[in-house]
């Protein structure tokens, strides 16, 4: 049913949007920024351990886990949740705008695919390098329109991008055959410890339990985390790779509206220009790659790029 492709996909692009406006509502609350990302990985664990727990197959597969696999999946974990999130936390906590965030990361996928034609020779068209540099410039005409004192934020989101593009490169160079929800289960549940250990030694996990913080905690586990996941799944397998890459670059115009009705953060006609530019790239490096989305499909999304959110 095609009209529910377009309803999942535009729940996909909600959902995975919500990242980084939780992020910014994580901000207002008085807890730090590794107690909030400890509190949302020890809850999302507990729930997708619950879920594999109930499953068969799930038990199964994890019994037939091997060291080499538990090996990958941390260095997967640390780069796609700790060093992702760890950034766009900690850029929402300098004030950078979820907006300009989620332009920046929005750049993922093109980055890979960059690393693709060189790393594993991926045949890219001219035209869609032509629309991945427009692409870039149209992030740092964005990134000029913020002023001197967000520049360090800035370096924080590229963190971010650079280890979500490292967990989706060695992805694909290990092709590991761990199923999805075991992958996920245990990516978390690394990540709960990596950032339950940084609370600890920083401040503890007690915390003010304010409606703003429930609030949060809520957005980010089931909106952003688990139902984002979810949506993006349902769409790789039903609408195929190459239109789910597609769509994650929609998330960035509608992350900066989000942050513009919901926190007031005006954009800059220089972040509206340069987001326009990104589109307008974007569209022209895709519109040149789905006429060869038989021959790229299985590179164009790998699956890592997705479980950071």
């Amino acid at each position: 049913m095609k009209w529910l492709s377009w309803l999942i996909g535009a729940a996909f692009v909600v959902a995975w949007s919500s990242g980084f406006v939780g992020a910014t509502l994580a901000d207002a609350t008085d807890a730090g920024v590794w107690q909030v990302l400890a509190w949302r990985y020890l809850i999302t664990a507990a729930l997708l351990i619950g879920v594999c727990f109930l499953l068969p197959s799930a038990r199964q597969a994890i019994r037939s886990l091997r060291v080499r696999d538990l090996l990958q999946q941390g260095v997967l974990a640390l780069l796609a949740h700790t060093v992702f999130l760890g950034g766009v936390f900690l850029a929402a906590r300098n004030g950078l705008d979820a907006g300009l965030s989620a332009v920046v990361c929005a750049l993922q996928p093109l980055l890979v695919a960059a690393i693709g034609s060189l790393a594993f020779k991926d045949r890219i068209r001219p035209w869609q390098w032509a629309g991945m540099i427009l692409a870039l410039g149209g992030v740092a005409l964005s990134v000029g329109g913020i002023g001197a004192d967000g520049l360090g934020s800035v370096v924080l989101v590229t963190a971010s991008l650079l280890g979500l593009s490292a967990a989706a490169v060695l992805e694909r160079a290990w092709q590991p055959t761990v199923p999805v929800l075991v992958s996920l289960t245990i990516q978390v549940t690394i990540a709960a410890v990596v950032f339950f250990t940084a609370a600890m030694l920083i401040g503890g996990l007690s915390t003010d339990v304010s409606p703003e913080f429930v609030l949060a905690i809520g957005w980010l586990v089931l909106l952003s985390g688990l139902g984002g996941y979810a949506a993006f799944t349902w769409c790789l397998r039903h609408v195929g790779a190459t239109a789910t890459s597609t769509l994650l670059y929609l998330t960035a115009p509608v992350t900066m509206l989000w942050g513009w009705m919901m926190f007031a953060q005006q954009p800059a006609a220089l972040q509206w220009a340069g987001l326009l530019i990104v589109l307008i790239g974007v569209t022209l490096a895709m519109h040149s790659g789905r006429r060869h989305a038989g021959k790229f499909q299985r590179q164009s999304v790998p699956s890592s790029a997705f479980r950071g959110r």
